[in-house]
């Protein structure tokens, strides 16, 4: 499989890339700078995605929140935006037809942006911080939890959408500050998928980001360090069930067994199959809600498990993960496992191909970031890896020292047997309600 992928670098400097899938009918226009909190200081933790929020309230050509969408609307098309702890994008679904004139509009939103509406989108960021956070203004996201802890003392371990004391301090010059030193060109890529003509795209695309200043690239500054035997945190609350996400570090994005890791998790976890599945759900039945997911960026990562149960299932259920990924390090992986999760992994590659948005994110990120795998690379590799390759990962990352677990919900009184799973010493656990902690409470 060969990608049809136009690339070229306009004359200030923006890198554009086209993938011609004529098969489509839509179009998606992606515009991704380097972002988020790995740009961030701390009393500055937020501003990204605030920035995010003020592009789409209005340009010079369309003033208001109302007059831009409505601009875009009349073309068929939706925009969006899209904050990440390393990029921020901003994109547009649009009809084949309506590509160049979604692009020009894009290119207005990026350089004639009027970054007005400050209160009013703080108001909103500070409702959307809300979402993850109990009567008691504690995190109960696992995830935002367990990358706080994971990667402590790092910007990517900080909220995308910063604290409600970053938001509430957050003002009009560190936003147009903030915007002037990411909306750049060195520090962007423009990506069009679809039934495109990529000549035409470039032209429009030199016209849309002729005022595009040339600035320079955001370095990324040193990577994180992770953590030995991290006690385990849990959050408490009063829901019926508990969440409990187990947190490893793992390959990157440009590490040699990037791709064995994307295996492993299948292994583990990709469909009913998988072994973390069969294990805790269609043997024991002891949840409904588990996956396995990888976390990646240019230089960490994360290999996590998170599974939903009742609070009595707490420790069984934590036991029956940990088995499992405990022998994974030296269960061999048979011919028909490893045949079914290459089968699966080549297959959503290639089923990727009927999805303009999933392949502009791949394609900028790939790009921006600089990661080494092309896309045929990532379906070619897998065909090479061995079981044996993925028993050497699993043994590599799957260790009880690298382990953090992160547990919200009502599960205190597991909280010794948890201790005894993974080898921490008694009373270890860190409680994050508890007062004085500083510790999961979005202040």
């Amino acid at each position: 499989m060969t990608l049809r992928v136009t690339r070229q670098r306009l004359d200030g400097g923006l890198r554009v890339l086209v993938l011609e899938l004529p098969h489509l009918h839509s179009v998606t226009l992606a515009f991704m700078v380097k972002a988020g909190p790995r740009f961030e200081t701390p009393e500055q933790n937020g501003v990204s995605h605030m920035v995010e929020h003020l592009l789409l309230r209005g340009t010079e050509l369309h003033p208001t929140s109302f007059a831009l969408s409505s601009a875009i609307e009349v073309l068929g098309g939706d925009i969006n935006g899209l904050t990440q702890r390393d990029a921020m994008t901003i994109h547009m679904s649009v009809p084949g037809r309506a590509a160049e004139a979604a692009l020009g509009i894009l290119g207005e939103i990026v350089t004639l942006s009027k970054l007005e509406g400050l209160d009013i989108e703080r108001k909103v960021v500070l409702e959307e911080l809300l979402d993850t956070l109990d009567r008691r203004g504690l995190e109960t996201d696992p995830d935002a939890l367990s990358r706080l802890a994971l990667w402590r003392g790092h910007p990517l371990g900080m909220p995308v959408a910063g604290t409600r004391t970053t938001v509430t301090a957050i003002d009009d010059t560190s936003c147009h500050t903030h915007a002037d030193r990411i909306l750049c060109a060195e520090n962007a890529v423009l990506c069009v998928v679809g039934p495109v003509d990529p000549q035409a795209i470039l032209r429009t695309a030199g016209q849309a980001f002729a005022e595009l200043p040339r600035g320079t690239t955001l370095p990324s500054g040193a990577k994180p360090d992770c953590p030995i035997n991290p006690p385990i945190q849990i959050q408490t609350t009063d829901d019926a069930q508990a969440t409990l996400l187990f947190s490893f570090p793992a390959p990157h994005e440009n590490d040699p067994s990037f791709v064995k890791l994307l295996l492993l998790r299948r292994l583990l976890d990709d469909g009913f199959a998988s072994r973390l599945r069969q294990e805790v759900c269609e043997s024991r039945g002891l949840a409904y809600s588990l996956s396995a997911g990888v976390d990646a960026y240019e230089d960490a990562a994360a290999f996590d498990v998170e599974v939903t149960c009742a609070p009595s299932n707490v420790a069984v259920t934590t036991q029956i993960i940990l088995d499992t990924l405990w022998n994974a390090r030296a269960a061999p992986v048979s011919a028909e496992e490893l045949a079914r999760i290459t089968a699966r992994h080549r297959s959503e590659l290639e089923m990727a191909l009927d999805d303009p948005d999933e392949m502009a994110s791949w394609l900028g990120a790939t790009e921006l970031m600089g990661y080494s795998s092309g896309y045929e690379d990532r379906i070619n590799e897998a065909m090479t890896v061995t079981g044996d390759e993925l028993t050497r990962l699993a043994e590599e990352i799957l260790r009880p020292e690298r382990c953090l677990l992160t547990v919200v919900g009502p599960a205190r009184r597991s909280v010794r047997k948890l201790e005894r799973l993974l080898g921490r010493a008694a009373g270890s656990t860190r409680s994050l309600s508890a007062k004085g902690t500083g510790v999961g409470a979005r202040s």
